[in-house]
């Protein structure tokens, strides 16, 4: 036996979290009182890179260190949804999935793909609209210039 104190692993995954919320609040804070075109600027740098990783590909350690120029002290913060970014966000096969969707008419994966929601139409969603039955229609060019009379 040690004589090292037992660690309540528990304890101390609650307290991680406490430690993690405070430091996404504090960031949240900083971005919220950030001078707007400095956001857009930042905002549109980060997507351009994140875009480029879910074309690319690569691991969260990628992500950060190297397309984002981080070092270590990111990995924490930035874990949260940068792991979700990292591991779930690969869009290289989409389009083979949309050509699945198109060839087998998988109409329910339409909205998830981003296509047009016209019957039989796959082409990208390019408008939308508010319907006045409360829902909300996403066409392409071509059906959203057809249904100039339910958005105008």
């Amino acid at each position: 036996m040690t004589d090292e104190p037992k660690v309540d692993w528990f304890e101390a995954s609650q307290e991680l979290g406490r430690l993690m919320d405070e430091a996404n609040a504090e960031l949240d804070k900083m971005a919220d009182e950030c001078d707007p075109m400095l956001k857009l600027a930042v905002t549109r740098w980060a997507m351009k890179h994140i875009v480029d990783h879910a074309m690319q590909g690569g691991s969260y350690r990628y992500l950060i260190y190297q397309r984002l120029g981080f070092g270590p002290e990111a990995y924490a913060p930035l874990c949260d949804s940068g792991m979700v970014i990292s591991n779930e966000f690969d869009i290289s096969g989409m389009d083979t999935i949309k050509e699945v969707v198109k060839e087998h008419t998988i109409y329910v994966l339409k909205p998830y793909l981003n296509m047009c929601d016209e019957p039989g139409c796959y082409n990208q969603v390019g408008s939308g609209w508010p319907t006045k039955d409360g829902g909300y229609r996403t066409t392409c060019y071509q059906h959203y210039n057809s249904n100039k009379d339910q958005h105008r």
